[in-house]
């Protein structure tokens, strides 16, 4: 939702677009439109989806050891562990067999195969150890606990012997032996390494599936959870480097959350196939998220991607079919990568987390919001002001033109972002009116589609863009708009059609360095019809197919220049505009949103 502030000097708009320029994230790739929008490839040529090449300080750990990522092992000196309806069967040494549990106790490798229907695996060896558990066609169930339970070493690796099928379980209630709280299928209160090429499903009918409270690293095999809480969890930091992923969860699918140390709490993915459905966050870190790769295919119904930090992609494909919002973060960068988001609130959110002490309260306001029916769309041509456009002090008649400067102070605020009627934030974090300066949205590479109920892209500080390309259809509703920022607007690159309703439309600031315009339906044209841009000559720059209904859209090209004059078909309407300075507005929300008039520009 716009909650904007009063126009500010240039000066201090390019202050902090250097500021945020030392802080770009690298990452490159070649993109392309993503699927459910039409782009001309004259639009397409405008960007390459390549990044800035300074860096951001977002600390994660993104090393994997050499024997992380090796799920090989040798057999000849590995310890057999066959289990079977009787027990377990097993020599060697650093190995204990009591019924059906059996414990290790020493560094090695251990190979499991069998079944194992109600029985654990523990692991009580000396901080120094490592410690190779191959799963060989193994199955192990157990009712009360962890079907392997790592209560010491320095590091464990579960290698998924290639070829093979692994299945681990256990019941609804678990019960502890000790000081511990194992609440997983695997439990490690040390670091644990997922590697192989085998599979493993896990069915964790209590809380979580794989837990570490240290790192948890996965680096292949085909992995298929289903978990009454967590699928991943790891208390420092979740790193996955490759694999095959199937997450269903009623809770969070991938988690690290350390309210110990703010460093920590982190989610790295280089890579990998997630295929991912969650009631609550798909994946959820109190530190931050980082992507450099992976295809992701992700159904939330909570936020998708959730960082009380940042949040930052800088490549691989992500497809949010469904979630309450998208992207969401402290600050939010995307550098690269193919980014499609369908969210009932808002596709990308910047905004301060919320605090511990309020965090029941919070949901709860959430809870209620979820369960509010929706504002009413854009009018739909009425020559009356909307009910929201009530305390304007102009009225402006169709054929008239409007700049900013000449609108009352209370336009000039719901234009840009004000929200007189003290709306709140429409996300899970903390919402505001007020500039978070420590808060943005960067959008430096990539091709972002973004299809939102409530805002498009929302910060509650600054939307800084220079590179890629931005397409946001919706909201169709007067509360929400399809850019939303408090602080600066500014882009310097990249391409951007943002559509949706006019209510709260919000366009970028005069102190970009490449022209933009907020153009102004007469009426609200109908989902599926065009919005195109052509130059004088009639050769087409822009071409993008809202999948809602739309009253305004924001347009920005590097193909756009100050002093020339461009066609803009907006659905069943027609205008030519001529770019006087470098933000362009063309007709107005106010009295049936106004007419269209050459140059109107401000």
């Amino acid at each position: 939702m716009i909650r904007r502030k009063q126009l500010r000097g240039k000066a201090a708009a390019l202050m902090l677009i250097i500021a945020l320029a030392a802080t770009s994230i690298s990452g490159c790739k070649s993109q392309t439109a993503t699927e459910g929008t039409a782009v001309s490839q004259s639009a397409q040529a405008d960007t390459d989806g390549t990044t800035d090449s300074s860096s951001q300080d977002v600390t994660v750990d993104k090393e994997f050891t050499d024997r992380d990522k090796d799920g090989s092992y040798d057999e000849s000196n590995g310890v057999k562990i066959n289990l079977n309806a009787a027990g377990v069967e097993a020599e060697g040494t650093g190995i204990s067999v009591s019924g059906s549990t059996v414990t290790i106790s020493r560094e090695g490798t251990y190979i499991v195969s069998g079944t194992l229907e109600n029985g654990q695996v523990i692991v009580d060896a000396a901080d120094t150890d490592k410690v190779q558990i191959v799963l060989d066609n193994a199955e192990i169930n157990c009712e009360t606990s962890a079907a392997i339970y790592v209560k010491s070493a320095d590091k464990v690796f579960v290698t998924l012997a290639e070829g093979t099928e692994n299945k681990l379980s256990g019941g609804t209630e678990y019960i502890n032996t000790d000081d511990n709280t194992v609440d997983g299928v695997i439990f490690s209160k040390d670091n644990l390494t997922v590697n192989g090429g085998g599979s493993l499903e896990v069915n964790a009918n209590y809380k979580h599936g794989i837990v570490s409270k240290d790192t948890l690293a996965i680096t292949g095999g085909t992995i298929s959870i289903t978990a009454v809480s967590q699928c991943l969890s790891g208390k420092d930091e979740v790193k996955i480097l490759d694999g095959t992923f199937q997450l269903t969860t009623s809770g969070k699918a991938v988690k690290s959350d350390n309210g110990d140390d703010t460093s920590l709490g982190n989610i790295y993915v280089a890579g990998g196939t997630f295929a991912v459905n969650s009631k609550d966050d798909s994946f959820h870190a109190s530190g931050n998220i980082v992507i450099d790769g992976g295809t992701f295919t992700v159904e939330s119904e909570d936020d998708a991607f959730h960082a009380d930090q940042d949040v930052v992609v800088n490549d691989g494909t992500i497809t949010v079919t469904g979630s309450y919002e998208g992207l969401e973060g402290y600050r939010v960068s995307i550098n690269g990568g193919e980014i499609s988001i369908k969210t009932s609130d808002d596709g990308i959110n910047a905004a301060k987390p919320k605090s511990a002490t309020s965090e029941e309260q919070d949901t709860s306001q959430n809870q209620n919001k979820k369960r509010q029916p929706e504002m009413p769309p854009s009018d739909q041509g009425q020559d009356t002001p909307p009910e929201s456009a009530g305390n304007e002090s102009q009225t402006v008649e169709k054929g008239t033109a409007q700049s900013v400067e000449s609108q009352s102070a209370d336009s000039q605020q719901r234009r840009r972002g004000g929200d007189p009627g003290g709306m709140g934030s429409g996300g899970q974090m903390g919402g505001s009116m007020e500039n978070d300066t420590n808060a943005y949205i960067k959008i430096t590479g990539g091709t972002l589609y973004v299809d939102a109920e409530g805002d498009g892209l929302d910060s509650n500080g600054s939307l800084i863009i220079s590179r890629g390309a931005v397409y946001v259809t919706g909201p169709v509703n007067d509360g929400n708009g399809a850019i939303d920022y408090n602080g600066d607007g500014i882009i310097t690159g990249g391409v951007v059609v943002a559509a949706g309703s006019s209510g709260m439309a919000q366009g970028f600031d005069d102190a970009s360095s490449q022209c933009s315009v907020l153009y102004y339906s007469t009426t609200q044209q109908e989902a599926g019809t065009a919005i195109t841009l052509k130059d004088k000559e009639g050769n087409e720059l822009i071409s993008f197919t809202p999948e809602k209904k739309f009253s305004s859209v924001v347009i920005s090209s590097p193909k756009l220049q100050t002093g020339s004059t461009y066609s803009l078909t907006a659905g069943s309407e027609q205008t030519e505009l001529t770019l006087e300075s470098i933000v362009t507005s063309s007709g107005s929300r106010v009295g049936g949103r106004g007419g269209i008039a050459p140059g109107n520009s401000r």
